[in-house]
């Protein structure tokens, strides 16, 4: 079969599948049921997929093809039988980025690790819809809520159970590892698509499912130690619950912190651990510091003292996304890249926590006006000293404990964490949303007491997070810049 032939014939069969949802639903099957079965379908079909073609071209077309295709039928309410549904969800679009994402990481310059993509898409074709069947059949399912999507305990388990049997059933069947191996490497699977699913919303679990089993299987073909494999999912589990017990994190914080665990202990080791811990560790401690000084700055936050996912995500992304690519293309930029993201995430903490506690004359960056202390977009010299001591707090440690960080470059890292820092503020005081209250103050809250508040300055869609992940990501770009300037 020629390629022309293959990506013929394999986008026939994506569409029939799509075809057998419509005809479901025309027979009178609900929309969720004829979607979990679409989603099925073209999720074994994707993991089929190399078998039909001998190079990723083909496929990378067709994913294109359905990522435009799905997003007007989505957009215009096409194919009731995967779009009409009672919540927004972009999965049909995120689905094909999902392939896209695994041919770049698995079937690529990258790297060539098709089987992995394989046992991902077999993963998502069948312990997602059945996480869903069992969590809307069950009577008491056992709710929960992960941010604003509601989640079950059942569908959960379910999807954990069945990604267990299916990476272990494919990896005994073609003889990848020895019985003990497959354990640790379905065990790994479980756990961190179970959470990338937890985490997911509006359809974006199926790319976070696709990447955290990507990212299980590739590192488990390396062959990890499995002192090490087990202590990462001890090490995920047991932050999850510290964390939790200490009201740290809401439940969606600990469930991406616990990725993050995880990703520390199996990927990185204490080199990478040491800069992390100091940020989260010490961050939380000044953020405990003065409470009564700073309840009128909290006031005026977006969000309380417990931190989310997408705080969590914020600060901590850039160095996770940093960790999970020394699985596919080891160097040494992503230290530098994770160290100077965290230090930024350190700076910005710390100026916040430390300059809102010490208080002082504190002014608008950009536009010199003066506001209270803690007010997003304010500094003053305490807080200054702060940026400087949250980025050193990061890097000394790495400086410390990697060859790849020496006191010249840990320098050049401490000015990378402070200089993203400085943007975070910058953003803070001109772009960053705030919204006035009846009293005529502005506060972070769009909302209080379910009433929408007015916009006052800034763009509605750049909120405290977002400003801290352009923080973050920038460091990051800096972080890679630096290396290769003096790595």
């Amino acid at each position: 079969m020629t390629e022309v032939e293959a990506v013929g014939a394999f986008g026939a069969l994506l569409l029939a599948s799509v075809g057998v949802g419509e005809g479901l639903r025309r027979i009178g099957w609900r929309s969720e049921s004829t979607r979990r079965v679409v989603h099925m379908l073209v999720g074994l079909s994707t993991a089929a997929a190399p078998f039909w073609f001998d190079r990723p071209r083909g496929i990378a077309l067709l994913a294109v093809v359905f990522v435009a295709g799905n997003a007007v039928a989505n957009g215009r309410g096409w194919l009731p039988g995967v779009h009409r549904i009672s919540r927004r969800s972009w999965g049909t679009v995120v689905f094909p980025l999902a392939l896209l994402a695994a041919l770049v990481l698995c079937w690529g310059p990258l790297g060539t690790h098709v089987w992995a993509m394989q046992v991902a898409f077999a993963v998502l074709a069948l312990a997602d819809p059945a996480a869903s069947w069992v969590g809307t059949r069950m009577r008491q399912p056992g709710r929960y809520r992960v941010g604003e999507a509601e989640k079950s305990v059942a569908g959960s388990l379910a999807f954990a159970v069945i990604a267990f049997g299916i990476v272990s059933s494919w990896l005994l069947t073609v003889g990848l590892g020895a019985p003990a191996s497959v354990v640790l490497a379905a065990a790994s699977v479980a756990m961190l698509a179970t959470l990338a699913e937890a985490l997911g919303r509006s359809g974006w679990d199926n790319l976070w499912i696709v990447l955290a089993a990507l990212v299980a299987l590739v590192w488990w073909e390396g062959g990890p130690d499995a002192t090490v494999g087990w202590g990462a999912l001890a090490a995920a589990s047991g932050f999850a619950w510290a964390t939790w017990r200490v009201g740290a994190l809401d439940l969606s914080g600990t469930l991406a912190g616990a990725l993050l665990a995880w990703a520390l202990v199996a990927l990185g080791g204490m080199a990478w651990a040491a800069p992390a811990l100091s940020f989260f560790v010490l961050s939380s401690a000044w953020s405990r510091v003065g409470r009564s000084r700073k309840a009128r700055a909290a006031a005026a936050t977006q969000k309380g003292s417990r931190r989310d996912v997408a705080q969590v995500m914020a600060n901590g992304g850039a160095g996770l996304a940093a960790l999970a690519m020394t699985v596919f293309v080891p160097s040494e930029v992503w230290y530098w890249v994770f160290v100077a993201s965290f230090a930024a995430a350190a700076a910005d903490t710390w100026g916040t926590e430390i300059g809102t506690w010490a208080g002082g004359q504190t002014r608008r960056l950009g536009i010199g006006s003066r506001v209270a202390p803690g007010t997003s977009g304010g500094m003053s010299p305490a807080g200054t000293l702060g940026v400087v001591a949250g980025a050193a707090s990061v890097v000394l440690p790495a400086v410390w404990l990697s060859p790849a960080v020496g006191i010249g470059s840990g320098a050049v890292l401490v000015g990378v964490g402070v200089g993203a820092a400085v943007l975070d503020s910058l953003l803070g005081a001109t772009l960053q949303a705030r919204y006035r209250l009846s009293d005529g103050s502005l506060t972070e809250r769009s909302e209080v007491d379910g009433a929408a508040l007015p916009l006052a300055v800034g763009v509605r869609w750049l909120d405290n997070d977002g400003v801290n992940a352009v923080c973050t990501v920038s460091a990051a770009l800096g972080g890679w810049v630096a290396w290769g300037w003096l790595g």
